[in-house]
């Protein structure tokens, strides 16, 4: 195998993780309003997924309008928005800004392009916890920065496993690597890429990837389940490695893709019998 980019992560207190992670899912859900007024629906939600550019290291919605696309990027949490994959030169640093604050630039920069500012809406096509509105609060990037440090350091993690894995399963299904992207869906903030769960299943998907934690599960873990588990983040516990057994079992790269590799083959398996 390739030597493959792995960080060690220092663990960090759990609260400050659950804070850091809240700052940065506030950040990823500006994405999804923008998806979700922009781009047409579907009933899966498929419209607000956010892909993962490995050039930028960030995150950005797919594109709408003539060829515009926004996109987050860890730790700072900086929103940009891109023309046909050129950044726009105004940067908006989410540190200090309150939500007011962030939709009045959001307004700004989609009059700028010609996009119909009036149509923007704020609803989330999904229930989401935790909101940040109005005046009331500002994001604080900088006093999470070495957990938002952290969370980004999973996240490149995920990237580095997540690459491996899916040359394997574009090898074994016969397409390209290319044509299995790696997306962050923004209801649950889980970064990964989807399988058949069988060659035979019509239509069902098995998602590989991070979740960036949940009420269950505060901290960073790496999962494997089908798509209604992690809509749910009901995984069978096998199934899932946290950050906690990674840094103190002292697990690499190869250590966490063997992982998900045998889950996945323990899944599909478990679904043929």
């Amino acid at each position: 195998m390739t030597e493959l980019i792995w960080q060690a992560i220092e663990p960090k207190p759990v609260e400050r993780m659950i804070g850091a992670r809240r700052q940065a899912h506030n950040a990823l859900h500006w994405l999804a309003r923008l998806a979700n007024t922009y781009i047409e629906a579907d009933d899966e939600n498929r419209h607000v997924e956010l892909v993962w550019d490995n050039r930028s290291t960030s995150l950005h919605t797919k594109s709408f309008g003539p060829g515009v696309t926004v996109e987050v990027r860890l730790p700072a949490l900086e929103m940009q928005f891109c023309e046909n994959g050129k950044p726009a030169p105004h940067v908006l640093a989410l540190d200090e800004r309150t939500p007011a604050h962030v939709e009045a630039w959001v307004l700004v920069e989609l009059l700028h392009r010609g996009i119909d500012r009036d149509r923007f809406s704020k609803a989330l096509p999904y229930p989401a916890k935790d909101l940040m509105l109005g005046d009331h609060e500002e994001h604080e990037a900088e006093a999470f920065h070495d957990e938002l440090n952290a969370l980004n350091g999973w996240v490149l993690n995920a990237v580095t496993a997540l690459v491996e894995l899916r040359h394997e399963i574009a090898r074994e299904s016969g397409v390209d690597a290319s044509k299995i992207p790696i997306v962050c869906w923004p209801q649950t903030f889980q970064l990964g890429i989807e399988t058949s769960i069988s060659p035979a299943s019509d239509g069902d998907t098995l998602r590989i990837g991070l979740s960036a934690g949940d009420a269950l599960r505060p901290q960073p873990y790496f999962f494997v389940g089908t798509s209604e588990q992690a809509l749910k983040g009901d995984f069978d516990p096998a199934s899932v490695l946290s950050v906690q057994r990674i840094a103190s079992e002292n697990l690499a790269a190869d250590d966490v893709i063997a992982f998900l590799r045998a889950q996945v083959g323990s899944h599909r398996k478990r679904i043929a019998s």
